[in-house]
């Protein structure tokens, strides 16, 4: 079993670590606060583990990604005089996200309980016990049951690579449904209402939850997307393994806005193209640890101005003479 789910944080023990979170907050925090933080940490193994978890939360409301609730965040994240106003407006934004964020926007709940998470922009690699390989895209949070009989991934957002070299099954779950695979390599991407699958080696079999009776089987080269009740499309790929793996984004006659869609995954903020330029095509590979250079470059090759009000929000326009 993987060790962190050993290691369930309570409510109490969460209010703790928020409460030391806004505690270290203060202008001036004396010895005996900073001695007092430190004997609670080392009190139980939970307790560091609820730590660590408090301060990615806190990172992920200081990054919220929607300005209009930006104030929000850093109201409950300010410095308080008493735990129990801080916590009644951590108990606000919690409210406020659960009704008006964004799906990217629920990221900083998730992170909270995930075992493996990426930041926007950010792809990153590990290897798990039994030595599957595992790779996250942008913006992707999983979680991880490793027990006697079963071995379980949970995809809570983004996309994932797998690589599977044991043999044994492996199952990874989405909103949609399962998949299972013992010797294969595939990505996993949760897209708005359905799952979409690739296969680069091997086979796997997938599940969708209300069809559970008719398993679908998928070789190398092929992509699935399925709803929980439904499979809505099934076509040939290449072998090759996705290009965000290589840290590069791809089009081949792709759709502006479509490009740009696929492009705004990778950086915070809004980034979008006046609707008269949506059907102009990008082609190229681009790498993805600058884009705002990719940004101008697609601008420049298209001959279109670049606006940028803040660089959280930028817009391509035609070009004015």
């Amino acid at each position: 079993m993987n060790r962190e789910d050993t290691l369930a944080i309570s409510g109490d023990v969460a209010e703790q670590a928020m409460h030391w979170h806004l505690e270290l907050q203060e202008p001036e925090v004396s010895e005996a606060t900073l001695a007092a933080w430190m004997r609670w940490r080392q009190a139980h193994p939970v307790h560091e583990h609820a730590w660590q978890r408090a301060e990615v939360f806190a990172r992920r409301m200081r990054d919220l990604r929607s300005p209009d609730q930006r104030p929000l965040a850093h109201a409950a994240l300010r410095p308080t005089l008493s735990r129990r106003s801080a916590l009644k407006q951590l108990s606000v934004l919690f409210a406020a996200g659960a009704g008006a964020w964004a799906m990217k926007d629920t990221a900083l709940v998730q992170d909270w309980r995930a075992d493996y998470y990426s930041q926007v922009g950010e792809q990153k690699s590990f290897t798990l016990a039994d030595n599957t390989q595992i790779q996250l895209n942008t913006d992707s949070a999983i979680n991880v049951v490793f027990e006697r009989e079963s071995r379980r991934i949970k995809l809570l957002r983004g996309e994932l690579l797998v690589t599977r070299a044991d043999g044994r099954l492996l199952s990874v779950d989405t909103a949609q449904g399962r998949l299972e695979s013992a010797l294969a390599r595939f990505s996993v991407r949760q897209r708005a209402g359905f799952t979409q699958v690739s296969v680069y080696q091997g086979m796997l079999v997938i599940n969708p939850s209300r069809l559970s009776h008719q398993p679908i089987a998928l070789k190398a080269g092929e992509q699935i997307s399925f709803s929980a009740g439904e499979i809505f499309s099934r076509q040939a790929i290449a072998l090759t393994a996705p290009a965000w793996s290589q840290g590069m984004l791809v089009a081949q006659g792709q759709r502006l806005a479509d490009f740009l869609e696929d492009l705004s995954r990778y950086r915070q903020g809004h980034l979008a193209c006046d609707p008269r330029l949506a059907d102009l095509r990008v082609s190229g590979t681009f790498p993805l640890g600058n884009t705002e250079r990719i940004i101008f470059a697609v601008a420049d090759t298209l001959q279109l101005d670049v606006q940028q009000f803040t660089r959280y929000w930028v817009m391509l326009k035609p070009r004015t003479a």
